[in-house]
């Protein structure tokens, strides 16, 4: 819309659904109808005001895009291979990825709402429909910054594209010889590798040709490298990451991907309002201690248990151990999670969000105000 006037009815379509699903988030939260551990309802009915005001925010944004849209003049139309529709595959993909999370979380209510039953749609469900919604996603979000506006030759594009390909090969097929051979995470790796070499290209080019950096350029360039660590971040982790249930005795050590837990025994401890049980786990990496990691086991005066687990944070990878029940004799067990750049996906979206805040403070977008 900034560049060539292209998309200004769906970039106002945008701002209304955006907005609007917000406040269906607000409402999913508040009222009570989302059984989450995210979800809380101190009164029911801020649920009912919440949805009133859902229908008149989502009906008058509507009226009002449908009375003045006409006032909305397209741009010149363009051709198929064009920046434009780089633009508008990123557009359809993002919101397939965004109507696909939509309904996984809606689904299950609208079945219990009709007496239809009732079902729990979980990771996997996520896991096997958004990932492959973001790859293609990426790829374009790498291609297309090099294509022109309006029309574009495919031989131009895949000159400029040719040094970046062969390094994105090389350094994937080195990540899959001294790293992984899991597809989903080599995969990543290209996508992460081209992103990265597209950003710093555009960036280079930008300080040789003296051009100004604008808040939208930096904007732009922080939330692309955020969009290919959030898809790293998430892939290498429903990939690679480790759980375990074991049983543990005082003593006992436990080797899960290249760290050894060490199982020294519980501490009884009590307070006001629960007794419980800390655990004593020391994990070592290569003879090393890199961590001591005391989860509780709780057991409050009404009768219901709550398990605390103990965190030990890493940019490359987080350890999670959770003690479970006492097996007698000292033994216990030992829930273990091993969860390599989990970090990385909300260091991503923190990115996104912060490229969102540059671009929205450009100047260029604030009205001048004629004196």
């Amino acid at each position: 819309s900034e560049k060539r006037g292209a998309f200004k009815q769906w970039t106002v379509l945008l701002a209304i659904g955006g907005f609007s699903l917000s406040l269906l988030g607000t409402f999913l939260v508040r009222s009570g109808v989302l059984t989450s551990v995210h979800a809380f309802a101190t009164d029911p009915t801020r649920g009912l005001f919440i949805l009133i005001f859902l229908f008149v925010v989502i009906g008058g944004s509507l009226v009002l895009y449908t009375w003045r849209s006409s006032l909305l003049q397209q741009s010149n139309p363009f051709s198929l291979l064009s920046r434009e529709t780089g633009l508008l595959i990123n557009n359809i993909l993002l919101v397939t990825a965004m109507l696909s999370v939509l309904l996984g979380t809606l689904y299950p209510l609208i079945l219990d709402t009709l007496n239809l039953g009732k079902i729990s749609v979980g990771a996997p469900y996520f896991n096997a429909v958004f990932v492959p919604i973001m790859i293609p996603g990426v790829i374009a979000l790498a291609v297309f910054p090099y294509v022109r506006w309006k029309k574009d030759s495919l031989s131009r594009v895949f000159n400029l594209l040719r040094f970046e390909w062969i390094c994105v090969v090389l350094l994937t097929f080195l990540s899959w010889v001294f790293i992984t051979d899991n597809v989903f995470v080599l995969v990543a790796v290209g996508l992460f590798i081209w992103v990265v070499n597209h950003v710093l290209v555009l960036f280079i080019k930008r300080l040789r040709s003296k051009a100004k950096l604008s808040m939208s350029f930096i904007g732009m360039i922080i939330a692309h490298l955020g969009i290919a660590v959030f898809v790293l971040g998430a892939t290498v982790t429903t990939q690679l990451g480790i759980e375990k249930d074991i049983k543990m005795n005082i003593g006992e050590t436990q080797t899960i991907a290249g760290h050894d837990f060490v199982f020294n025994g519980v501490i009884p401890h009590s307070k006001e309002n629960y007794s419980g049980f800390i655990g004593d786990i020391s994990v070592f990496k290569n003879t090393k201690k890199v961590a001591q990691l005391s989860p509780e086991k709780r057991y409050y005066q009404t009768g219901m248990p709550m398990t605390e687990a103990s965190i030990d944070p890493s940019i490359t990878r987080d350890l999670y151990v959770a003690l479970g029940e006492g097996l007698g004799g000292g033994a216990w067990s030992v829930r273990i999670y091993y969860k390599p750049l989990v970090r990385w996906i909300w260091l991503g979206g923190l990115m996104i969000a912060l490229g969102a805040l540059f671009a929205a403070i450009d100047r260029r977008y604030f009205l001048r105000v004629k004196s």
